[in-house]
């Protein structure tokens, strides 16, 4: 049973930023628990892992309830799952070096090709998705015959067009390719986020949306939590056009549904993507003053501060909506360790200063976020 307990402290660090080694440890983990429904006392959870005096067995409830928390039905599912666990394979040195040798000579069909053996040896190649992409979009006439090989297979699909999501995509190469290639044949779920997609890409260039026109904001046709996500953000932006009214009923209900969507999911890059959203929705149409008494997701994106998460695009505006209802509420909201300003790192800020200017007028006007704190170091 310890060994057992140990792979679930372990898995619990990683699930939660939080080093599971000391009482004050144990304290972070209640609390990070309790936003999510979960009621174990620290000191409960510190006789669970050894650091108490006094040691005793735990009881099953609770090894159960900490499993769920990690995704699984209970703790024998969870023991069941790691004693059987296959660990995907390192990629071999050689298919990495002909990867990188073929993007060099522009043989992209060969790039793609061992890209998508190296993500079939691991999932973590996945990272080499943006090489490709940036290979294949560097002119503004991509490789089309590239594209269709990588649209043809659900592996290519998946590990290309839904890994590497280019939300910047000033030249609209990317939004064109969704079109072209990925969106024929699609399923529903890819269908939704490529028109959530294309619909953010309209308030980005500042242009009318025709919101009754698209049936991907209705939360619950949504079973993606990142497609949920972009749907909220894009909700919230259209609360702004409602009567005085009904904005504030609107906004509480979107903010009640953030907090649902947060507590619901399973890993920190959903939670982040969620809050993320939700702040850059909140911040665009300027509706941070009704949610300063939502004491729930307030303290979900205070969560987020210390966690070592690298994930600009989304800790920029939650760090940029708490400073924002600090000088609102004027309490004092704590610096984050792990994220020296926030400061943007997108590849925008690296364009001509023409390009770089529409973003910085975007993010200023429309979120509030000066350009002097996009570029903090």
């Amino acid at each position: 049973m310890t060994k057992e307990i140990n792979l679930l402290k372990e898995q619990l660090q990683i699930r939660t930023g939080i080093a599971l080694d000391s009482i004050l440890g144990c304290k972070r983990l209640d609390a990070w628990l309790k936003l999510r429904g979960v009621y174990i006392s620290y000191s409960t959870l510190s006789r669970v892992f050894g650091l108490a005096r006094l040691t005793t067995q735990p009881r099953e409830r609770t090894l159960d309830e900490l499993a769920s928390i990690l995704g699984f039905t209970n703790f024998k599912d969870f023991v069941f799952s790691v004693n059987t666990e296959h660990k995907s394979p390192i990629v071999p040195f050689e298919l990495q070096f002909a990867f990188e040798m073929s993007l060099a000579q522009r043989k992209l069909k060969q790039a793609a090709l061992i890209y998508l053996e190296m993500v079939n040896h691991s999932s973590e190649s996945k990272v080499f998705s943006k090489d490709l992409a940036n290979a294949i979009y560097r002119e503004a006439n991509s490789e089309k015959h590239v594209l269709t090989l990588l649209a043809s297979s659900s592996l290519g699909r998946e590990s290309f067009f839904l890994t590497f999501i280019d939300e910047d995509d000033l030249k609209g190469t990317y939004r064109k390719s969704l079109n072209e290639f990925f969106l024929p044949n699609t399923t529903e779920t890819e269908r939704q986020f490529v028109e959530l997609y294309s619909l953010r890409k309209d308030v980005l260039s500042l242009e009318q949306l025709k919101w009754k026109d698209s049936s991907a904001l209705e939360l619950d046709s949504l079973k993606n939590i990142h497609l949920k996500a972009r749907a909220l953000e894009l909700l919230l932006i259209r609360s702004r056009n409602a009567r005085l009214a009904q904005r504030k009923s609107e906004v509480l209900n979107l903010t009640d549904r953030a907090f649902l969507l947060f507590c619901e999911s399973s890993n920190k890059v959903e939670e982040l993507a969620v809050l993320g959203r939700f702040a850059r929705g909140a911040l665009y149409s300027g509706s941070s003053n009704y949610i300063l008494e939502h004491r729930g997701i307030i303290k979900a994106m205070l969560s987020m501060l210390n966690q070592k998460i690298v994930d600009f695009e989304f800790q920029i505006p939650i760090y940029a909506l708490l400073n924002k209802l600090n000088s609102l509420k004027e309490t004092s909201i704590p610096q984050a360790s792990s994220w020296p300003n926030a400061y943007y790192s997108s590849a925008v800020f690296l364009l001509k200063t023409e390009e770089r200017k529409s973003h910085e007028l975007f993010f200023n006007s429309k979120v509030g976020i000066h350009k002097s704190f996009l570029y903090a170091y």
